[in-house]
């Protein structure tokens, strides 16, 4: 009796990848749908009715000492598929290209990927915990070809509710998730997003604003706020943080996403709705939390936005592979458009600890009460 491979098409807002798992591929797959299964659906692989072709078929192998390996002798170059100021996130590789085809293997793991594309196929086998580097080609490929599409992508976490989505924008160590979890924690949101936000202009000129998967990666001073999280990051009762760290993007903990989702709820899979909301953190020492309207005109709120629009395709790590070519230059005046549209959605800083109550939280975002988790 034949095992066929196990088809399914994965789709985040009109990009669709399809996935081939082979027998014996192991359990890294359904790790890695675990993962991403916040934001993107998986359904049965069948012909769209649109005629769309999906941007890659992802095939997954099972594992051997040399499939997907290029051939002996040939000359190999020192990459990273990530590379984070934390060693939980940063994978090395090994690449080479070969007859039109690139060769990859991830060195930490022995995860392999073969770029195809000619053929529009990228074969993968995944060593042992190399579920993430499955999620990492996922999110690298549906990111480019979101922006290639005319998606502008926001450094932003973003917290749901009733339909409509607060958007927290800043450079890392801002508080962006600190902000993000008092909005859960207190005022009855869920987590749409806990890095970076997609956002869509629609055909009548509005702006929608989609979730993004991510392994959460939180300061102690975050992770020590709310009961049930230390245990979750593994951080034991005897751990001191350097004083250095209490407000500063360095000294994070990877978070298991699993049990964290389970204490911070997450928004629909596949919502896309209006900002209702955008803050701007700083957060730092002090007595209290002030929550103040932004400074300044729409035109210069939306060079703010624009500073803190990033790309799939900036970035040392950006060339990992090249399947995928660079396609922004076609949307520039679409991206303008949607940070100019965004600058007239109400907008406040936020400084102090970040402390949010009824009494510092403007009604557009708190509402009328707290919510008791």
């Amino acid at each position: 009796m034949t095992t066929h491979p196990t088809a399914l098409r994965l789709d985040f807002h009109g990009t669709q990848l399809d996935l081939e798992v082979a027998p014996g591929a192991g359990s890294g797959v359904e790790d890695a749908l675990a993962f991403l299964a916040t934001h993107l659906t998986a359904e049965e692989a069948k012909p769209d009715e649109s005629g769309r072709e999906p941007v890659a078929t992802l095939r997954v192998h099972a594992f051997g000492p040399e499939r997907l390996a290029p051939s002996a002798g040939i000359l190999q170059e020192d990459i990273y598929l990530r590379k984070s100021a934390s060693e939980f996130f940063t994978v090395p590789a090994r690449r080479a290209s070969v007859d039109g085809r690139e060769y990859l293997e991830c060195t930490k793991t022995g995860s392999r990927f073969v770029f195809d594309r000619a053929a529009r196929v990228i074969d993968v086998v995944l060593g042992v915990g190399g579920h993430m580097d499955l999620v990492e080609l996922v999110r690298d490929l549906v990111l480019k070809h979101q922006e290639n599409t005319g998606a502008a992508v926001l450094h932003a976490t973003a917290a749901y509710r009733d339909g409509e989505v607060v958007l927290v924008t800043g450079a890392k160590g801002a508080g962006k998730s600190t902000v993000l979890l008092e909005l859960v924690e207190h005022f009855g949101y869920e987590v749409l997003s806990g890095d970076k936000t997609v956002l869509h202009e629609l055909p009548d000129g509005s702006v929608v604003a989609a979730g993004w998967p991510d392994y959460p990666h939180l300061g102690y001073g975050t992770v020590a706020k709310y009961p049930g999280l230390k245990e979750i990051a593994s951080i034991g009762d005897d751990y001191v943080p350097a004083e250095s760290h209490a407000f500063s993007p360095v000294g994070k903990f990877a978070v298991d996403p699993l049990p964290f989702r389970d204490r911070f709820p997450s928004a629909p899979v596949g919502v896309r709705v209006p900002v209702a909301a955008i803050l701007h953190p700083a957060i730092g020492p002090g007595e209290r939390t002030a929550v103040e309207p932004l400074p300044g005109s729409r035109e210069e709120h939306a060079e703010v936005l624009r500073a803190n629009v990033e790309s799939a395709f900036d970035g040392a790590n950006a060339g990992w592979h090249h399947y995928l070519d660079d396609g922004r230059a076609a949307h520039t005046k679409l991206l303008t458009r949607i940070t100019d549209i965004l600058a007239g959605v109400p907008a406040w800083t936020l400084t102090g600890p970040g402390d949010l109550t009824a009494e510092n939280v403007p009604p557009t975002i708190g509402g009328p009460t707290e919510v008791a988790r």
